[in-house]
């Protein structure tokens, strides 16, 4: 592809994305947006249909991003052999939010201005998807043998929830931050996160599980 290509679409994406510091998503014009970008009209519709064309590419990017990183953090976990205890948790998370965290930290600016007030209110939702997909690939590992999941439990789903709610929220916490928080830090509470209070419902949820593999053993 062009190197002229590239640039001239990241200048467009840059543009909507700078454009959000001043106006709201839903009041901001193609206008606007090719204003910023400082490229012309006819420029901008080569490339996208209109602004919500130009929203989903750059949304896309980061998601895509996201799984690619968190999906390559897994792999250290799959490695395990074992389910570590809480201390180990904690240790681990130095590694298995590595390269998400890198991928977060390059896009800052464009997670923190999708995120804010004046951006896409559905972005946190998309990222809540991934995260969801993320845990139930991340759950065996870290809590229990792989002998499934017992997904209609009230209580996994309170798990899941808390878990990949505190998770997100911390990177996106993150991302509106100006740099007093660095990535040590984010490691620590990410590991934190996951070993404390959400650590006892999946105790709770063993038993649940267990429970659940008796009584359909005696059928």
């Amino acid at each position: 592809m062009d190197i002229r290509t590239i640039t001239t679409e990241e200048r467009i994406k840059e543009g909507l994305l700078n454009l959000l510091e001043k106006k709201k998503l839903e009041k901001c014009s193609v206008s606007d947006i090719v204003e910023y970008a400082e490229v012309s009209k006819r420029t901008f519709y080569t490339y996208y249909k209109d602004k919500h064309d130009l929203l989903n590419a750059i949304e896309t990017q980061l998601i895509e991003g996201l799984k690619r990183s968190l999906a390559q953090d897994r792999e250290p976990l799959a490695q395990l052999g074992h389910i570590p205890d809480a201390e180990e948790i904690n240790q681990l998370a130095d590694v298995a939010f590595n390269n998400t965290i890198t991928f977060c930290n390059q896009n800052k600016g464009a997670f923190s201005k999708l995120l804010s007030s004046n951006g896409d209110m559905y972005f946190y939702q998309k990222i809540i998807k991934v995260g969801t997909h993320e845990f139930n690939q991340r759950f065996p590992y870290l809590f229990q043998k792989k002998e499934g999941m017992l997904n209609d439990s009230l209580t996994l789903k309170f798990i899941r929830n808390v878990y990949v709610h505190g998770i997100i929220d911390i990177l996106v916490l993150w991302s509106g931050n100006d740099g007093l928080i660095g990535t040590q830090d984010v490691k620590r509470l990410l590991g934190l996160t996951q070993t404390k209070s959400p650590l006892e419902l999946v105790n709770l949820y063993k038993l649940e599980l267990k429970l659940y593999h008796n009584e359909h053993q005696l059928l």
